[in-house]
């Protein structure tokens, strides 16, 4: 008889492990979200920006009691400034992009506070290091580089002219400075040359369109600064452009 008892007492014994294990699993998934994008604080125009690798937001706990040293979640950056994430805890977050080619102070950081199923939006205004437009006729580059006022400490360290077969251009893609496919010049800056020679007035660059090893017609091209201090470009927007 004392088998028995041990058999029919075996299921009861598993009934009551699987509930007490409910009970330590019993916290709240986290379903919240965030969302919003990261634009020019001049102009409100999109950034212009690589993805992935043009920067990110970064999310902190902000609960000092319940997190005395906090967790951080770093969103990345769409090559138009937007950002969205979901699977967030509910809770205080503050908020601030970093990691880009652009000025933020981080004490203007955001406070966020999301509860369960929440999905709020918050956005930033920054200062892109600099501004550049371009157009482009046959193997010519006809660009313009501006400076934002609030910018008083980077300088100009390189120059790159970019061209692609389909409307993504960044670096990553365009990355061919030698070879049979060229598809990115690059101009070195020296040290002595000033910001104030090469801002304001366009500027020009011819490639030797034999050097792609590419049919003429309709191509994606780019232009991109980066600074001594930051290894990230700014662009100019995507142009498109037939090659005769």
């Amino acid at each position: 008889m004392k088998s028995i008892k041990r058999i029919f007492l075996l299921p009861i014994l598993l009934v009551a492990f699987i509930s007490g294990c409910k009970n330590w699993d019993n916290f709240v998934a986290p379903d919240a979200g965030i969302y919003g994008k990261v634009t020019d604080a001049e102009n409100g125009q999109p950034l212009e920006i690589r993805q992935p690798g043009g920067g990110t937001v970064r999310f902190i706990q902000w609960d000092k009691v319940k997190y005395p040293n906090p967790g951080t979640t770093d969103i990345e950056l769409k090559a138009n400034g937007e950002f969205s994430a979901t699977q967030f805890f509910a809770g205080t977050y503050k908020a601030l992009p970093r990691d880009g080619a652009f000025l933020y102070q981080p004490g203007d950081s955001a406070t966020v506070d999301l509860g369960n199923g929440d999905r709020k939006e918050v956005n930033f205004k920054v200062t892109p290091f600099y501004r550049l437009t371009a157009s482009v006729t046959d193997s010519t580059f006809t660009y313009t580089i501006t400076k934002p006022a609030a910018n008083t400490t980077t300088k100009i360290s390189q120059i790159i002219f970019m061209i692609n077969d389909y409307a993504k251009v960044d670096e990553s893609i365009s990355s061919n400075t030698s070879g049979y496919f060229i598809n990115l010049w690059r101009q070195d800056i020296a040290g002595n040359v000033t910001d104030a020679s090469l801002l304001g007035t366009p500027r020009t660059f011819t490639f030797k369109w034999a050097d792609t090893h590419l049919p003429k017609g309709e191509y994606y091209f780019r232009v991109g600064v980066r600074t001594t201090a930051v290894a990230k470009y700014n662009y100019s927007p995507v142009v498109k452009a037939t090659v005769r």
